[in-house]
């Protein structure tokens, strides 16, 4: 059975906001989850208006710390304290970002009542960083000014169907086994090895999908093999052709050459964000840009699209 994976764009603006246009954030809301991608100034409103809790955020994934980045994540973490959460938060931040961040949430949040959950920064660099039963979620390194994290966010392929009628055959206990034989591992029970061929049927192999997350940065000058044939590009871009040269001394994206990268990595889906609030025209930019790159959008403030989990 698969389930929809909901994307809200929580807002698309880029270094600061206009009237019409939040900063850029992204919620992923997948089996009751949320993961959320930056936490700019007014995120809480943003995930209020999109109907969706922000209680059910469970991990915080910061890009940098530009402050368009993340000064919504104070007034965040003071809601969940006046609002008794106690389930633990964890924030993944750029190597060496962790004490920096530590000392802004004791400014701003510890005064003599300490929240009753507990927070968590982890500093991520490179690979996996997140993983339980259906997702994993790595980063790696951006071209920024300062050190930068793209995040994908993976769905688990499914390997096969697993087969409990046999797998109780061969006298293997619910539990903890029949995980490990669903991940493809062996396992060794009364001194025999069980394969995991020997509980599945391979036909039902399914590829999930992944979604990236990447800003800010220049585009990459090499693609890096995680962003393949990617379903869901969300990527910068701050600036189009007529400012090329103000994105090359600030390392940010010009969105035709984002085309190009695009192509090259078979992206299927590209969403746009983080453009300058200087554009006041995006509808006639998207429909030009869709003439060179079809499944291109760009994303509107507070635009929720859904997806599903597997090809």
């Amino acid at each position: 059975m698969s389930n929809k994976i909901k994307i809200v764009f929580l807002g698309n603006c880029a270094s600061a906001p206009t009237s019409l246009r939040n900063l850029t954030s992204v919620l992923i809301n997948y089996n009751g989850q949320g993961y959320l991608f930056d936490c700019p100034e007014n995120t809480q409103q943003q995930i209020m208006k999109s109907k969706l809790s922000a209680m059910k955020i469970n991990d915080i994934f910061i890009t940098h710390m530009h402050g368009d980045h993340y000064f919504g994540l104070f007034g965040l973490l003071s809601s969940f304290k006046l609002n008794n959460r106690t389930n633990e938060i964890n924030i993944y931040v750029p190597k060496g970002e962790k004490k920096n961040l530590e000392h802004l949430i004791n400014l701003t949040i510890f005064d003599k009542h300490k929240p009753e959950y507990k927070i968590t920064i982890k500093e991520v660099e490179k690979g996996k960083i997140f993983e339980n039963q259906e997702i994993v979620i790595e980063t790696l390194p951006l071209e920024h000014s300062i050190k930068t994290n793209g995040y994908i966010f993976k769905i688990k392929d499914k390997i096969g169907k697993f087969n409990k009628e046999k797998a109780l055959k061969l006298k293997i206990p619910e539990g903890p086994l029949f995980a490990k034989l669903q991940q493809g591992k062996s396992i060794k029970i009364n001194g025999k090895t069980i394969k995991p061929e020997q509980v599945m049927d391979y036909k039902f192999k399914k590829l999930g999908k992944k979604i990236a997350y990447l800003t800010d940065t220049a585009v990459l000058k090499k693609i890096p093999k995680i962003l393949e044939g990617t379903d869901l590009l969300i990527h910068e871009s701050t600036f189009f052709k007529e400012d090329a040269e103000k994105a090359r001394l600030v390392k940010h994206t010009v969105a035709q050459d984002l085309l190009v990268f695009s192509k090259k990595a078979k992206i299927k889906q590209l969403y746009l964000t983080h453009i300058s609030g200087k554009y006041t025209d995006l509808e006639e930019r998207e429909k030009q840009l869709q003439k060179q790159f079809k499944n291109l959008k760009i994303a509107k403030n507070l635009e929720e699209i859904e997806i599903e989990d597997y090809l």
